[in-house]
């Protein structure tokens, strides 16, 4: 079992692009146990530039997410989000976001899953 806390900067963080993304939205693994000794949570951050949306998707696992900076509008009811709005996405409720800011929108994102590789996307 892991013992020792992991503490990371997000300036430290590199950031991926998920394959097959070719719109720009990119992410940051914060703590993924494909690069960290860890297990049970993996954070990490999503950015996505002005204009762009994930569709409609579901995912196995629950989720919660923080928008940290922008603003942008939840599919699920059009609901607008911005800055220090958090989300929680039960099992398999399906869901997008997209920026309708004139900035970059942020956000940190929170699976229940050693690494972010075990989370498939099912795109509607």
């Amino acid at each position: 079992m892991i013992r020792q806390p992991y503490v990371r900067h997000l300036d430290d963080a590199p950031w991926d692009t998920r394959p097959g993304r070719t719109d720009g939205v990119r992410c940051e693994l914060l703590i993924d146990a494909d690069r960290t000794l860890s297990h049970g949570f993996s954070p990490g951050v999503l950015e996505f530039p002005t204009g762009t949306a994930w569709t409609p998707q579901h995912l196995d696992p629950q989720k919660v997410y923080l928008i940290r900076e922008s603003d942008g509008e939840y599919s699920i009811n059009r609901k607008k989000i911005g800055p220090n709005t958090i989300i929680y996405n039960p099992k398999n409720c399906i869901h997008g976001t997209k920026n309708i800011g004139n900035r970059p929108l942020t956000l940190t994102q929170v699976f229940p899953a050693d690494t972010w590789a075990e989370v498939e996307y099912l795109f509607e």
